[in-house]
């Protein structure tokens, strides 16, 4: 792939391409901000990927941190934000919904399941309306912090497991009564310590899911280095009958072949995952247990643990001239001969067991989240570290320096695909893998930035890939007028599988664009090579009703009440399977960002300053990456 490099006055662009395939294009969509900009609503850290409302056009996901106020209060988080998938503007569904883990459909009915913060389990319509307690964890039930993916049953019913990370972890179910059942306590570590649950897959009515062995902290409270050991493992449980018998063990990891995530830090809440092929092969992926390793205080010489910046991260805890000092075991501060994690293959008895692919950290490093199979017979998955690209888990005001170097802290995280169809075995040994490296993850503050640490990926209806990452995102300006060159609190992306670039656009603006209550402004949208246009926001302001049909132009005029608005019109493509979206905002009672006598609008085909247009048009150079969705 060939990349075309400029400098454009003293702007520092990168030269490297973080797309290495040609067939697909890895498009960034949106930031998330905890503070920010002004009219946007706040939310960050998505710990897992959003889903797809195909009626709508629409992917929704749920944030595990928003902004609070001085005394604590959750006044304007957008936990839960949808979003056109196209490059834009995100918006509020709903303000107190937290969360560690995505969405599940329910199989007939219109309802979102998920588990919040405080182990509550609710849904949502698909919409983001109505939430619902229908279990209330008040009296601590169920752990406060779950980290696996809810999933639903043959019958209608939520399977999740219920850990506290420390001693126990069970498979429940909630009954279509709302009624919780303990289906099974897993007690499986043949070590005699606490045995982890991981990500779960149903095919049929068998369960498949992993169980972790916790050996201990790398080089502090190690059980055991030996490749030999057991680390863990894939089970199997029938769930024909009721109740269920013990899960059978199919296969049981070795330190050689990869860990299973086991701890509760925020890098474990990114789970291992599993899917199915047409074949009847699993797959799924291995990593290592606990991201945290030895280190020394240097101020008393104790031994502590400490994160490890193997899974993405940062090295915690550490001051700039004790850094060198901090962690004392060499790279990758692993003591495993497996530190950066493989993508497996097994058959659903457990024969067949092999490695496909073990990373080895400029490629990925700990494979985890959610994992899709196309239709053309491609897995794509996610790895949390790994790459070329790596950047300190900061965000730096305008003005203020960003860190020049960056230790032992590895790539920011990788796509990667793997064509099931080129594996190749002999002898019980991986000949072809099939493996190819997609995407290295960019954060930091240059202008092609598009997040650091995914978490997973999801195959929308439309055809596309959709994930977020955990920290990472570009510049903005917070409510209180700070300009941030870099934001850390996660991105949204989509992997496009056409790679065809759209030729339609659209426009919208708002004029004026700041008025008083009680005055008028005039909404106007044209388009171009488009169509199924609609008109999108958080709010209906007269005739500007969300979510309803628009002519491929018009205009209508507003006069809403005191506040910010922002108004959207997302248009699909009318040649190729894409849409976009541009937005305009109208301040009410408000300071707006320009003069009464500008409109205030932006997006594909809007209006722009000639010098940003300049400077994004030689952005797109840059990047072999779709970027007209948004000039």
């Amino acid at each position: 792939m060939k990349t075309l490099c400029i400098f454009l006055f003293t702007l520092p662009l990168s030269c490297l391409a973080n797309t290495a395939v040609d067939d697909v294009s890895v498009n960034y969509l949106t930031s998330l901000h905890y503070s920010g900009p002004e009219g946007w609503p706040t939310a960050g850290k998505p710990y897992a990927p959003p889903i797809y409302n195909a009626e709508r056009d629409q992917l929704l996901g749920i944030s595990s941190t928003g902004h609070v106020d001085i005394f604590g209060n959750d006044t304007r988080a957008a936990n839960m934000w949808g979003l056109a998938p196209v490059q834009g503007h995100y918006f509020s569904l709903a303000k107190d919904i937290k969360s560690y883990v995505g969405f599940a459909e329910h199989p007939q009915l219109d309802r979102l399941y998920s588990i919040d913060l405080d182990g509550n389990i609710f849904y949502v319509h698909s919409d983001g309306s109505n939430k619902n307690i229908v279990f209330d964890n008040s009296e601590e039930e169920l752990s406060s912090q779950p980290n696996v993916q809810p999933i639903f049953d043959q019958q209608g019913r939520l399977l999740f497991i219920d850990t506290d990370g420390e001693s126990y972890s069970r498979l429940m179910r909630l009954d279509a009564d709302n009624t919780l059942i303990e289906m099974h306590r897993f007690n499986n570590n043949p070590h005699g310590y606490y045995t982890g649950a991981g990500g779960m897959l149903l095919s049929g009515n068998t369960l498949f899911g992993y169980l972790a062995y916790p050996r201990g902290t790398p080089f502090l409270d190690t059980l055991s280095i030996d490749d030999d050991f057991i680390v863990g493992a894939l089970y199997a449980m029938d769930l024909s009958n009721d109740p269920v018998q013990s899960p059978e063990i199919i296969h049981e990891f070795t330190l050689a072949e990869g860990e299973v995530p086991w701890t509760r830090g925020e890098a474990a809440r990114i789970a291992t995952y599993l899917v199915e092929d047409q074949q009847g092969y699993l797959y799924g992926t291995t990593s290592v247990g606990t991201c945290k390793t030895k280190g020394i205080i240097v101020h008393n010489q104790q031994e502590a643990k400490f994160d490890n910046g193997i899974c993405g991260g940062s090295y915690a805890l550490y001051s700039v001239t004790d850094k060198e000092n901090l962690i004392h075991t060499e790279y990758p501060h692993y003591d495993g001969s497996n530190p950066f994690g493989s993508v497996f293959r097994v058959k659903k008895d457990g024969s067949d067991f092999v490695l496909v692919h073990t990373f080895s950290d400029l490629d990925g490093s700990q494979p985890r989240g959610p994992m899709a199979i196309t239709d053309n017979g491609y897995l794509y998955g996610t790895t949390m570290g790994g790459g070329v690209h790596k950047d300190e888990v900061i965000s730096v005001k305008q003005g203020n320096p960003y860190p020049s170097q960056f230790g032992e802290v590895t790539g920011n995280g990788t796509i990667y695909r793997i064509r099931l169809a080129d594996i190749k075995v002999e002898n019980g040994v991986v000949v072809e893998s099939g493996f190819e490296h997609v995407h290295s993850f960019k954060a930091g503050i240059d202008v092609d930035a598009d997040g650091k640490v995914p978490t997973g990926i999801m195959l929308a209806a439309n055809g596309n890939l959709y994930g977020t990452t955990l920290y990472g995102g570009r510049g903005y300006t917070d409510n209180s007028g700070n300009k941030y060159l870099n934001d850390k609190f996660g991105t949204v992306f989509e992997v496009d599988l056409s790679a065809q670039q759209p030729t339609g656009s659209v426009s919208i603006s708002i004029t004026p664009g700041s008025i008083k209550q009680g005055e008028q402004a005039e909404v106007t949208w044209s388009s171009f090579n488009a169509t199924d246009c609609k008109a999108t926001g958080e709010t209906v302001i007269g005739d500007w009703q969300p979510d309803s049909p628009l002519e491929p132009q018009g205009s209508m005029v507003i006069s809403p009440q005191t506040g910010v608005y922002t108004l959207t019109v997302n248009c699909k493509d009318s040649d190729v399977n894409s849409r976009f979206v541009a937005l305009a905002t109208l301040y009410v009672d408000a300071e707006a960002k320009a003069k009464d006598s500008e409109s205030l609008s932006y997006g594909n085909g809007g209006s722009l300053d000639w010098r940003w247009l300049f400077l994004l048009t030689a952005a797109a150079l840059f990047k072999p990456v779709r970027t007209t969705r948004f000039k």
